[in-house]
């Protein structure tokens, strides 16, 4: 059992962590920070200090909080210089979390005194603790859970924070507001509230879509009443960090689905077993029969849209979409004297960066910025478009890219999760490696240059995706997920 820990780092997810063992009664030996500057400042009642202050422990746990991969390494080769390595033990953010709050009494007394009402059907509960943002998992959530209402499930539910957001009419008494305390991360006090919502649905199945407070607070009741409950993991997310925190809860969830084939063999190949293994593809509004009018006149420039956040362009560590590849590929375009015009449908913190470049260097007139458009105008936007691009360094399955395929626009893309189920490259569009802005600007003069490729590579990429775009097939899906014979108590 973990009685005492020391914390490496002194950023937020230290005073977040802080704050959560003070309540678990775990003893932080103490906090230590490599900033000098911040040596002698005090976090929840704890005072930085320097590493060195390591030397006087043995055996003992450390957690390192710094969320960057690289700098985790960092800290580890600096440990090693102060330390010898088996005076230490390292325990990782999330497994620390996990354990503490596993080993912890009094949340099992809670459960176990807890007054059950067992239902004669089981509940499924879709987790939204965010809030009902229209974001991509929380519009699937949305989707998905109207269709199975719809289909004649009665005792389906988003859990959801106590935000005031707009939802379909299906779903107006099937939304659980819960008090969740987001500045804290797996709060003591948010993971108490939702252990008291999930109980008073049980037996249940939880689908989560995230490492959360949601699947924590599941899995600390399946620990009590394992035949009540089952956790299902949603992974919408391909990055090294989102696999790493899944393999820290993986004692947690019971059934994987990831949203490409690609994420489903990466976490085979973290070690989940193949038969807790799904895929999917979300659904997303598709017609049947493509209408879309292309830029053939190469006097006219031809049309490049982008859909999703605008991160900053100039931050020291890259940011996940690549803005600031998308302002390299301009600039090779301008130089090439390519007839182009790009229209951006999103927001985010490179918004106004992305703007200023755009004005600095006289290109108001070629590109516009349409900011965060609404569900209903997604399909309008790509059918102006001839061309999709992407410059992320990873995605899940990228809504926006088969949205695009979907209204008929040509994708040129970085080679991220997903995408080689969809496009062939040369014949619906294209696929590049990743962080090659170059070869994405490569295809984009081509097709400028080669117009009258651009109505048969756009028919066979909302040919490709059409089928996939389809509710009915994934309702089925999720049916024989969510209903399949399974072992939880009286449920057959």
């Amino acid at each position: 059992m973990i009685h005492e820990v020391i914390l490496y780092g002194a950023g937020k997810r230290c005073r977040t962590l802080c704050e959560i063992l003070h309540w678990l009664d775990i003893h932080i030996l103490a906090i230590v920070d490599s900033n000098a500057n911040m040596w002698g400042e005090v976090i929840e009642g704890e005072i930085i200090q320097s590493p060195r202050i390591i030397e006087t422990f043995q055996n003992k746990y450390i957690c390192i909080t710094v969320l960057n991969n690289d700098v985790v390494e960092q800290i580890r080769n600096q440990l090693q210089e102060i330390v010898t390595l088996n005076s230490i033990i390292e325990i990782k953010y999330y497994e620390l979390l996990l354990n503490v709050y596993k080993e912890n009494k009094t949340i099992e007394q809670i459960i176990r005194a807890h007054s059950i009402k067992y239902y004669k059907e089981q509940s499924v509960l879709f987790d939204c603790y965010q809030g009902l943002v229209l974001g991509g998992v929380e519009l699937w959530t949305i989707d998905i859970c109207r269709a199975l209402l719809l289909s004649g499930e009665r005792n389906v539910h988003i859990i959801s924070d106590n935000g005031i957001y707009e939802v379909p009419k299906e779903l107006t008494n099937h939304v659980i507001s819960v008090d969740i305390k987001h500045d804290v991360r797996f709060s003591p006090k948010s993971i108490l509230n939702l252990i008291e919502v999930i109980m008073s649905k049980l037996p249940c199945k939880v689908v989560t879509c995230t490492t959360d407070e949601v699947m924590l607070a599941a899995y600390l009741i399946k620990r009590v009443y394992p035949n009540q409950i089952e956790i299902l993991s949603v992974v919408h997310n391909s990055c090294k960090m989102v696999y790493d925190a899944y393999m820290d809860f993986k004692e947690c969830t019971d059934i994987y689905i990831g949203v490409s084939l690609d994420i489903r063999n990466d976490l085979m190949h973290n070690g989940i077993e193949p038969e807790k293994l799904y895929s999917m593809t979300c659904p997303f509004d598709c017609e049947e029969n493509l209408t879309h009018i292309y830029t053939e006149d190469d006097k006219k420039p031809i049309q490049i849209g982008y859909a999703g956040r605008i991160e900053s362009i100039n931050s020291a560590v890259h940011s996940q979409k690549r803005i600031d590849l998308f302002v390299k590929c301009i600039s090779i375009l301008v130089q090439r004297n390519i007839n182009f015009k790009i229209e951006l449908a999103g927001d985010g913190p490179g918004k106004l960066h992305m703007e200023k470049y755009v004005y600095d260097h006289g290109l108001t007139e070629q590109i516009k910025f349409l900011g965060r458009l609404e569900r209903s105008e997604i399909s309008s936007f790509w059918h102006r478009q001839d061309i999709c691009v992407n410059f992320a360094d990873y995605e899940g399955r990228s809504i926006s890219i088969i949205e695009a395929m979907g209204n008929g626009a040509i994708p040129i893309v970085t080679a991220t999760s997903g995408t080689k189920e969809d496009i062939l490259n040369g014949i619906n569009g294209y696929r590049v490696p990743i962080g090659d802005y170059i070869a994405i600007a490569d295809r984009i003069e081509y097709l400028a240059n080669h117009r009258e490729k651009l109505n048969k590579m756009g028919k066979l990429a909302h040919d490709m995706v059409y089928p996939k775009s389809l509710m009915k097939p994934h309702l089925e899906f999720w049916k024989r997920i969510l209903f399949r014979e399974n072992r939880i108590d009286g449920m057959t």
